[in-house]
């Protein structure tokens, strides 16, 4: 079987779905990188604060793309079928399990910042300041649950740049605000810290509001509509989610929380340590969001070829994403490299914080290619297959049989170098690699989950009596 499919449709497809998905993150990582920059005028205190604080908010993000993951499962196969009600039947059952969530953050941020803080650190300095950013969080919280949602599915259809457009809206905005309400220019209060992140609700707010106005008035593929939200729950419609959707949420949720692990021991290192992996962070995110926008197109190509019957075509296309997965953590690769020293001086920090962040950047050129085939190959296409299940034992048992481990020995028992640290940190991203490509190499990956609602449909109707 050739590695290459040579359908030029095929190629145009990745690009109209990846690019503005690529645009999109990249545009969200600039708006990190802004926030990162313009704390980091502060000093170590105020950007490992508002690092540590979104911690919180990472796991909240990630909870809601497992969700939402695992409604695209459904989906993109569903769009293959041309069965819209069925979208809008899994759209209702998102919105309120993620709202309920978001709800119980909002509840924590607001209430219990302090001890939210001390899971990450024992620096009273920056658990002061991160308390103050998270009191501001409750609505981002809220807003992200339904625009998280909402771009999620609309993804699944094929339409992706309401998206970027919504994301380009909000960077301006937190931009203007970040610099006011930091800095106490244009007229606004100097707040600090907190300014950080009270622009960052407002830009949240922006966003919410276009997303909105999309959805319930330009919207012609899914006609989801406000009774939607209220719509009788499908038993059947919940049953697979619970079946492939669930895994999913379940893989982002102790992922995350195994990711902030990894927060709790570079926050028990020290100031430096959590500001120079911020800045990693940021970095390579601004090298590696065409790899998410490859895997997102990975994902709905491969549910909706599989959804569609085309089994065998949806295994050719695999292999091609494996290629293109190496190509991208390649081009990533050298990416980091060459922007180390020029991101590095963008922060006002220590020249020891700077030196962490080198260390960790050198590594991070290596890793970021066993990434780069882990995300595009696991989270793409076999996770587009319908292999949630597959994709849940690999990843979290190597984030909590390997990194979780490893990094909690190197870093507070062993006090190993930071760059040692981070690489057991990272080691599930290349044991993931592996086992993904062994993966691929088989064909029961390949899983059509909506046949049982097919089966359902199909059966005649036979009457008693």
């Amino acid at each position: 079987m050739s590695f290459i499919v040579k359908d030029k449709h095929f190629y145009r497809t990745v690009l109209a779905i990846a690019v503005p998905i690529a645009l999109q993150n990249m545009v969200t990582s600039a708006v990190g990188m802004l926030d990162t920059i313009m704390l980091g005028q502060l000093g170590e205190v105020a950007m490992s604060a508002s690092s540590l604080a979104n911690q919180v908010g990472f796991i909240f993000m990630m909870i809601n793309f497992g969700l939402t993951g695992g409604a695209g499962i459904l989906t993109s196969q569903y769009w293959g079928r041309e069965d819209t009600d069925s979208i809008r039947k899994v759209m209702s059952l998102t919105y309120r399990i993620s709202l309920a969530i978001a709800v119980l953050f909002a509840i924590g941020a607001s209430f219990f910042p302090g001890m939210l803080m001390r899971i990450f650190t024992q620096d009273e300095a920056i658990i002061y300041e991160g308390s103050r950013y998270l009191r501001y969080c409750g609505v981002i919280y809220l807003s992200n649950a339904f625009v998280i949602t909402t771009t999620s599915i609309l993804r699944t259809v094929g339409t992706v740049k309401i998206a970027l457009y919504s994301t380009v809206a909000s960077l301006f905005v937190n931009l203007f605000f970040n610099y006011g309400l930091i800095f106490g220019k244009m007229g606004m209060p100097r707040m600090g810290v907190p300014g950080a992140a009270l622009a960052t609700m407002i830009a949240r707010l922006v966003e919410f509001a276009i997303i909105t106005v999309y959805l319930f008035r330009f919207d012609q593929k899914i006609g989801f509509r406000v009774k939607d939200f209220w719509r009788r729950l499908d038993l059947e419609i919940l049953k697979l989610f619970m079946k492939y959707g669930a895994p999913v949420l379940c893989n982002e949720l102790f992922w995350s929380l195994g990711n902030s692990m990894a927060a709790v021991v570079l926050g028990h290192i020290g100031a430096e340590a959590v500001a120079a992996n911020s800045i990693c962070d940021i970095v390579f995110q601004m090298t590696s969001f065409f790899i998410w926008g490859a895997a997102n197109a990975a994902s709905v190509m491969t549910g909706n070829t599989i959804g569609a019957g085309q089994k065998e075509k949806a295994r050719e296309q695999s292999k091609t994403f494996i290629v293109i997965s190496l190509g991208l953590g390649l081009i990533a690769s050298l990416m980091i490299f060459g922007l180390r020293g020029i991101m590095v001086d963008f922060y006002n920090v220590s020249g020891s914080t700077k030196q962490i962040a080198y260390s960790i950047m050198n590594l991070m050129c290596v890793v970021c290619i066993f990434q780069a085939m882990g995300n595009i190959n696991m989270f793409g296409t076999l996770r587009g297959g319908g292999d949630s299940r597959f994709v849940l034992l690999c990843d979290v048992g190597a984030m909590w049989g390997l990194s979780v481990p490893l990094g909690f020995l190197s870093g507070l028992v062993l006090h190993w170098p930071i760059w040692a640290v981070y690489l057991c940190l990272r080691s599930s991203e290349i044991f993931t690699c592996v086992a993904g490509l062994i993966r691929l190499c088989g064909t029961r990956w390949i899983t059509d989950v909506t046949r049982q609602k097919k089966k359902t449909e199909d059966t005649p109707q036979t009457q008693e009596g």
